[in-house]
């Protein structure tokens, strides 16, 4: 397999657990395909001809060559330090075909603030009224954009280029995985207080590390013996929801959300609005979600050497 049939797999992976799957993320695509149609051809050869069949806009193969993948490097942030890292390990005899990184860079870094509108269906799904996402998380997008616009995007990209190393990165189709797996998981477990829910993430491998190396899942807000009442697991989306979240959470029956990290500025809304916040780590949540994609990959005979934070666990 090609780096590109790796990249085509992951959209198709993160498909079955959107919660925009079916009609509404069939919608995403066509309105895209018809924003396509109206440019002239000068705007056609501009347009990110991804979007047409991708719509996770953080997700892409930002270098290629072509070549057979068998074997690569994945971790959870990859800069020119990783991508030296790794040409160094080829020059000691380690076979690294391609870097996958998690976060993203390059043109999928700028575009990062395409992907948070999926929150509005998040959202939904939690019970608040979709017309009141859409109005909390268009700002929260443009935010987003404002803030990583005068990123150096190309750097890691420029670095992979020079040393001939295939490069992509894969950012929600992992965080989709991981908030699906997370919240069924606590849907069936159903743990009546915080104390409780953090017991079900001491027992999940990528957290009990996080436990070993100090960076273990804490409360934000709430207490231990609080109740955790209805829980929603915030792990896609790009980055942090809008702080407004908590008061609509609140109103439609959430009583705490799990996410992977946590402005400062949330803390003090939830606690206004009687919503507990459980931070169930950052590295620890993307290494499961980076995981369960990992466990599809090996499958179809990929060797992957874990780095830069990827806690490597097998579920198969």
């Amino acid at each position: 397999m090609r780096l590109s049939d790796y990249y085509r797999l992951a959209v198709e992976e993160a498909k079955k657990v959107d919660p925009r799957r079916g009609a509404e993320l069939d919608s995403v695509l066509q309105r895209t395909r018809r924003a396509y149609d109206k440019l002239d051809p000068k705007g056609r050869e501009r347009f990110d001809a991804d979007s047409l069949w991708n719509p996770y806009a953080d997700s892409r193969v930002l270098y290629d060559d072509g070549r057979d993948i068998a074997s690569v490097m994945w971790g959870i942030d990859i800069s020119t330090a990783e991508a030296l890292l790794a040409d160094r390990l080829r020059e000691r005899g380690t076979k690294i075909d391609a870097i996958i990184g998690h976060h993203p860079r390059g043109r999928a870094q700028a575009s990062m603030y395409k992907v948070v509108s999926i929150q509005e269906t998040m959202m939904q799904s939690w019970g608040v009224p979709i017309t009141t996402a859409e109005c909390i998380v268009s700002p929260r997008a443009h935010e987003v954009m404002c803030a990583t616009h005068a990123v150096n995007h190309a750097q890691t990209v420029d670095a992979c280029r020079l040393l001939s190393m295939p490069f992509m990165c894969l950012h929600q189709p992992c965080d989709l995985l991981g908030q699906d797996y997370m919240q069924k998981l606590l849907d069936e477990r159903a743990p009546e207080r915080l104390d409780d829910l953090l017991d079900v993430l001491s027992d999940i491998p990528e957290y009990e590390n996080g436990i070993r190396e100090c960076n273990p899942p804490e409360i934000f807000a709430g207490g231990r013996d609080r109740r955790a009442g209805k829980i929603a697991v915030k792990f896609a989306g790009g980055t942090s929801a809008p702080r407004e979240m908590y008061e609509q959470l609140s109103r439609s029956g959430v009583g705490t959300v799990v996410c992977m990290h946590v402005p400062e500025s949330h803390i003090e809304e939830a606690r206004k609005h009687h919503v507990n916040i459980v931070v169930a780590g950052h590295m620890a949540s993307d290494s499961l979600g980076n995981n369960l994609l990992a466990d599809i990959f090996e499958a179809r005979g990929l060797n992957i050497i874990p780095c830069s934070g990827f806690f490597r666990v097998r579920r198969t």
